[in-house]
């Protein structure tokens, strides 16, 4: 059997924006803020004494008055609302060797138009069909010698096609790593946020996801917002130009949240689509994809419950997708917010769509209280939400669910409550091996079936692990069925 060339176990690749660079040049001035306030609970000296320590950072990218130093403590409005946010590098490297062995490296973007050169690559690799020499037949000399620096790093290699691990034609849904889910009819499949070979990915992994287990069962992709860990151009460029891709519609660009269509037709896709909530349908295959709204998880506390700006906002959207087999609605990191809940769109799909069969959603609470001080254990996109509402580094440190973003345990159950749910499932809970749950799924699950037995609800809490699939049988009933993801 001929080998073809895929990306390695271990293959990790991380994009580096402008607005990304911005935000890794502002932690250190952010942390020395951080790092007194936990001291002296006093924000106001906590700035002065970072300014003294940073000045060209505050001088250039802050503006902070002489006085009320709290309530004017903020980014300058070119920062939050930049021009451009250009793609600067991609950075890879394989987690699974030590850092001696030099299996990393950075390919600069100096012109964008060598990205959709890029995602030619990252197709033609992720394809997994193809030896080295047929790919090398339809890439230009730049994106050969590309080809041999990931090899070189371990990237990717000519090694056996990988086992599928997914019947097509089973109408259901799989569990892939954290954010990351695949819905299937019998002739159609959505991909939504997914992460394959990215940074996130924990290193020691033994078992995982790769990009060659879902080709030829994917026909669309949705995307639900801009966080990392959900949004990763380089996973998105493993897949052909013309795919369908669902994006939230973001009115203004701004350092919480990039346009996401821009972007990725900068990147060489031709069949982007930002829908409005509440929009017609689009159709994807036999499933009707309904965009319905996204609130929650904005950087928001009690004491500070409106954005500093009112265009700064982590715009998202939550699906439903509607086939003959099974209704679905997907409600990712939702919850309230100033501007709507959840609660409320729940009434909206009760009326226009009955009861739903699964009803899919992070179970954790988050609340920006009690985020910590420790960037290092923040996401850069999280450092960029902070930064939109930097009152909130007063009001860090708080015991959790001081203010929940998210739906959180009661919030799922409510709302499956509402939508007369036959099924919930958690997702979106970190990283972990094949047939593993998410790291709170132990805890969060009887928490999330409390809440519903509380309420009356008949709802059933599916725990299920990495690589499972959530099926319907001939018959019409579900089960689950175990994940058989096999790696190279």
């Amino acid at each position: 059997m001929a080998n073809f060339i895929s990306f390695c176990r271990g293959a990790q690749l991380r994009p580096v924006n402008a607005n990304d660079q911005i935000c890794i040049a502002i932690q250190p001035f952010i942390q020395q803020i951080l790092n007194h306030f936990v001291e002296c609970q006093n924000l106001a000296q906590s700035i002065n004494q970072a300014v003294e320590r940073y000045p060209a950072i505050s001088e250039k990218l802050f503006n902070i008055g002489s006085s009320h130093i709290e309530e004017t403590f903020s980014l300058k409005e070119r920062v939050l609302f930049p021009q451009q946010n250009p793609l600067l590098c991609i950075a890879y490297n394989n987690a699974r060797f030590p850092d001696f062995l030099n299996k990393s490296g950075v390919q600069v973007i100096q012109d964008k138009e060598i990205l959709p050169k890029i995602h030619q690559l990252l197709h033609l690799c992720g394809q997994s069909n193809l030896t080295y020499e047929q790919i090398c037949q339809q890439l230009d000399e730049p994106m050969v010698q590309l080809l041999n620096q990931w090899i070189q790093c371990s990237i990717v290699k000519e090694q056996p096609p990988a086992h599928p691990g997914i019947h097509p034609d089973a109408p259901g849904v799989y569990r892939l790593q954290h954010a990351a889910l695949l819905y299937r009819t019998k002739t159609t499949g959505i991909l939504v946020d997914p992460h394959l070979h990215s940074n996130y990915g924990i290193p020691e992994l033994k078992t995982d996801i790769t990009r060659s287990q879902l080709e030829g069962l994917v026909d669309g992709i949705l995307i639900s917002h801009p966080h990392y860990d959900h949004w990763h151009y380089p996973t998105l460029m493993m897949f052909p130009p013309d795919i369908p891709i669902f994006v939230p519609k973001v009115p203004r660009a701004s350092i919480m949240c990039e346009d996401m269509a821009d972007r990725l037709q900068d990147l060489g896709f031709t069949n982007v689509i930002a829908v409005d909530w509440y929009a017609d349908p689009i159709r994807v295959g036999d499933i009707d994809v309904h965009v319905l709204p996204f609130y929650g998880e904005q950087p928001l506390v009690p004491e500070f419950n409106e954005p500093v700006h009112p265009d700064l906002r982590n715009w998202g959207n939550t699906y439903l997708l509607n086939t003959e087999y099974y209704k679905s609605w997907l409600l990712i990191d939702s919850g309230q917010d100033p501007m709507g809940s959840m609660l409320e769109v729940a009434e909206y799909v009760k009326q226009q769509f009955g009861s739903i069969d699964l009803v899919i959603s992070n179970f954790q609470p988050l609340s920006y209280n009690s985020i910590g001080t420790d960037l290092s254990a923040w996401g850069i996109d999280i450092v960029a939400n902070l930064l939109s509402n930097p009152r909130i580094f007063s009001v860090t440190n708080k015991p959790e669910g001081a203010y929940v973003a998210l739906l959180g345990p009661q919030g799922v159950a409510g709302l499956c409550a509402i939508v007369g749910a036959k099924a919930c499932l958690p997702y979106a809970d970190s990283w972990a091996e094949v047939g593993q749950p998410g790291v709170g799924d132990r805890t969060l699950i009887p928490q999330v079936e409390a809440a519903l037995q509380a309420l009356g609800a008949s709802t059933q809490v599916v725990p299920w692990t990495i690589g499972d699939g959530y099926l319907i049988q001939r018959s019409g009933e579900w089960s689950l069925k175990p994940g058989n993801w096999v790696t190279n």
